[in-house]
């Protein structure tokens, strides 16, 4: 939901010795045209974000991939707010190193805009049905796909638990398994009970449910090493899904990420460690999905592609956000990065949720 960069003087150097300028021709980084004046380069073989180009002659580099910060530069506002129509992370990371971060609606120095803004463009209020679609697409538009919502499909798979729930450095092998069948990805969450029924996760043995229009998905944001380089940025926010209520536009079949042959065109793979799996746009290096061999029909959507003129950035008519923790803090807060990350934590903690679902920020 967020990137920055950082300018850097002439064109990217290399070499071990005698630096000098670096062949973009004969590397593994493609150039996507983001816009008439802009190139973004990005690594065909991972997707990490690393370089842009501005009007031929400037340069910048995708702040994420660099060893430290530290004496380079700082985050002190958040610009472009305007086009995630919902505020986007700037709601939820407001404060760096005792800093409040200006936030505004275009280019720095311009319009602000507060905490909790919301364009008067979205729809608002209106009852959630069976039948809603949110599409996602990359920028090329090579990718584009399809959320459904929540149905009684989406509660019978299983899978293990996520670190965006419990940190899975310390809990017990035996307990992220799920013992208890639990649905986590669907917010309220639901569980198998001994005869096989679904039920609320903190409900009764003997009162059946099923997940409705009104029931949402899960979304966090993931603060590994391994999306840090693979987006460029610091923080990837992604959405749980079952597989089955995620369409390739123009299919009728429910994605499949697995198998070769029906796999989306132009979609990249990159295993970032043994049976984990990151999928990118060929094209313009848009990361689209993560998903790992233990939970193949539970696969995580990058927040980023969805379209914001539908329901914001942080699409919060589908999505309920965690706010408790986020994926794999507990590493990120000994990095030199850790003034972002405490940022984001500190953030969370101080949105609550009012009755429609929708964040705010909590008074103190």
């Amino acid at each position: 939901m967020a990137f920055y960069a950082l300018p850097i003087e002439g064109p990217p150097l290399v070499g071990s010795f005698s630096l000098r300028p670096v062949d973009l021709k004969t590397t593994d980084l493609n150039g996507y045209n983001v816009s008439p004046t802009r190139v973004q380069y990005f690594c065909l073989n991972c997707s990490a974000k690393m370089f842009f180009r501005d009007n031929n002659t400037e340069w910048s580099v995708a702040g994420g991939i660099l060893e430290s910060l530290e004496g380079i530069g700082k985050l002190v506002n958040h610009v472009n707010i305007a086009e995630t129509m919902d505020g986007g992370l700037a709601d939820q990371m407001r404060i760096l190193d005792g800093r409040t971060m200006l936030r505004y609606a275009k280019e720095a120095g311009g319009e602000e805009l507060p905490v909790g803004w919301r364009s008067k463009e979205l729809k608002a209020g209106e009852k959630p049905t069976k039948d809603d679609k949110l599409h996602a697409r990359c920028q090329c538009g090579a990718i584009r796909v399809y959320v459904t919502r929540p149905d009684k499909l989406s509660a019978e798979t299983y899978a293990p638990y996520p670190d965006i729930l419990y940190a899975t450095k310390y809990m017990r092998l035996s307990s992220l398994r799920n013992p208890r069948d639990e649905k986590w990805w669907l917010r309220p969450s639901f569980r198998t009970n001994r005869a096989g029924d679904l039920v609320h996760m903190h409900g009764s043995d003997y009162e059946r449910a099923s997940p409705s229009a009104e029931t949402k998905y899960l979304a966090g944001q993931c603060v590994c090493e391994h999306c840090r380089l693979g987006s460029g940025f610091e923080v990837q926010s992604y959405a749980f899904l079952s597989r089955t209520n995620v369409y390739e536009e123009g299919s009728e079949h429910p994605i499949d990420l697995v198998h070769e042959s029906d796999r989306p065109r132009g979609l990249k793979q990159y295993s970032s460690s043994p049976g984990k799996y990151r999928e990118f746009c060929g094209t313009c290096g848009a990361t689209a999905f993560w998903w790992h061999i233990g939970r193949p029909d539970v696969i995580d959507l990058s927040i980023g592609l969805l379209d914001q003129e539908e329901d914001g950035v942080r699409a919060e008519d589908w999505f309920s956000w965690h706010k408790g923790r986020l994926a794999f803090m507990e590493l990120a807060l000994t990095t030199p990065r850790k003034g972002i990350i405490q940022g984001l934590v500190d953030g969370l903690k101080d949105i609550c949720v009012d009755r429609p679902g929708r964040s705010k920020i909590a008074k103190n």
